[in-house]
């Protein structure tokens, strides 16, 4: 290959990432747009189909750019097409399935920051980075196509492409199919994060390759891809939420993981460009400080590719040992001298008139169980001292049916809450969402009792309505740890 051949094979492949990026946030943004336009409302098998759709898209526009990139050297083609398949096939076959039903992440990893983290970085993000590496180490790495450093960052983003589109798939047929406009916008937040995670992995499987950089180089690139992938799998989930309460953008999550994309592939194709030059100096590297010595040296010994296993293992390892210390653990959420008891992984939030709000977002997403506490004053719902606690069901029923979206009150009767008298009011009502989607049907409950001359204090627990009655035993732990004035 001419050094005239290499320059533009780096070009055109840089370009084609960047149209991929372009045409996928494209996509997202007009479908989106129509969406809310027209007020698409597609129920049961049309609506799945229309979001596996979705989910295939930016995998579609991925393969299309490297279609444009074939007119400079076309072998990769099959190679790449083979690698993002594999990608996929590992993600569906093992890489969720392990991460969310054998180790259970998500089940320990909540409202603590930093076990968050550690979930995502220690499970998701070593099994997740661990595969795509797999995908291009076990297939195109010895292969005589894989001729120069950029290749790795192509291969490394067909294989994360690939590990995003099996994900979001999974992602459509679990929830039964996506609303277009949010389906639309989150398939292509994770197509970007996977794709440039993917380019990390494939930067330090090329300098491998390339440059002998030793027996530490690809278990340190394991590692900090994996960091990587966890921080930036934590911000994603955040970005949405920044709006505040229970209110979902998801706009946020696309801007983020644009930015975190774009500046993922610039600074790996700027480094890509720096061993070129290097390459054609035909000199080791000019190594003006310790990182450039890092980045852009090189080494003398080959990798022994057993050590990433090792290293992939221990860290997971971790992470168990971690989940199992927490798993089953509680944390005390208190407000306005109340307080309750809930799982740890639930994540704080906050919600209109609450003195503490949680819920579990890592469970249930948006309509995952909640709790919230509050306090309203006597004069409010029993203006009148005669009043009953009954009567004061009634009138916060009222109140309730203004803020909550088709409020219907189910049931309410007295009750004995921790040797005091109450009232609990059984309703439903519809969970509002970012979009003109059909809402999420919540099913809920509200226990009042006295606590203080002046004041009553509220107990709120809601959950999707087709998992009220299997969230039964929790309502009643939330209850029963209730502590009020």
């Amino acid at each position: 290959m001419t050094k005239a051949l290499k320059i533009s094979h780096a070009k055109v492949a840089r370009e084609g990432v960047l149209l991929n990026v372009a045409g996928a946030v494209a996509f997202a943004v007009l479908m989106a747009v129509v969406a809310g336009a027209l007020k698409l409302r597609l129920e049961g098998t049309p609506l799945i189909i229309a979001g596996l759709v979705l989910a295939l898209v930016p995998a579609a526009l991925f393969l299309l750019a490297f279609m444009r990139a074939d007119r400079i050297e076309p072998e990769p083609r099959g190679l790449v097409l083979g690698v993002f398949f594999l990608g996929a096939l590992l993600a569906y076959a093992i890489g969720q399935p392990v991460i969310r039903d054998v180790f259970k992440v998500q089940n320990w990893s909540g409202d603590s920051l930093w076990l968050e983290l550690a979930g995502a970085i220690l499970i998701a993000g070593v099994v997740q980075q661990f595969l795509i590496y797999a995908a291009v180490r076990y297939t195109v790495y010895n292969s005589s196509e894989f001729d120069e450093r950029v290749d790795g960052i192509i291969y490394g983003a067909a294989a994360g492409l690939g590990y995003a589109t099996a994900f979001n798939v999974l992602y459509v047929t679990g929830n039964s199919g996506v609303d277009l406009g949010i389906g639309a916008l989150r398939v292509v937040t994770e197509a970007l994060a996977f794709a440039s995670l993917g380019g990390v992995s494939g930067y330090f499987i090329s300098r491998a390759r390339f440059d002998k950089m030793g027996p530490t180089w690809l278990p340190i690139g394991l590692i900090f891809a994996a960091v990587l992938n966890g921080v930036i799998d934590v911000l994603l989930g955040a970005a949405p939420m920044l709006a505040g309460g229970f209110s979902f953008n998801p706009w946020y999550g696309l801007i983020a993981a644009v930015i975190i994309s774009g500046v993922i592939f610039f600074l790996l194709f700027r480094l890509i460009q720096r061993l070129h030059r290097i390459t054609e100096m035909g000199v080791a590297a000019p190594e003006n400080s310790a990182l450039d010595a890092v980045l852009i040296g090189r080494g003398t010994r080959e990798e022994p590719e057993w050590i990433v296993w090792v290293v992939a293992a221990a860290l997971i390892a971790i992470g168990l040992l971690i989940g199992s210390s927490v798993l089953g653990q509680t944390r005390v959420g208190s407000g306005s001298g109340m307080s309750v008891t809930h799982p740890a992984r639930w994540s704080r939030a906050s919600e209109a008139g609450a003195a503490y709000a949680a819920y579990d977002r890592r469970g249930g997403g948006l309509s995952g169980s909640r709790v919230a506490l509050r306090q309203v004053l006597r004069s409010e719902v029993m203006p009148v001292a005669s009043m009953s606690l009954s009567d004061a069901g009634t009138n916060w029923s009222l109140s309730r049916s203004a803020q909550l979206a088709g409020y219907k009150v189910l049931n309410q009767g007295a009750v004995k809450v921790n040797g005091k008298d109450g009232v609990k009011i059984e309703y439903a009502y519809l969970l509002d969402t970012p979009s003109d989607v059909m809402p999420t049907l919540m099913h809920a409950e509200d226990t009042l009792v006295p606590c203080g001359a002046e004041t009553l204090c509220v107990l709120s627990l809601s959950s999707a309505a087709d998992d009220f009655a299997a969230q039964a035993d929790l309502r009643g732990a939330l209850t029963r740890s209730w502590v009020t004035p």
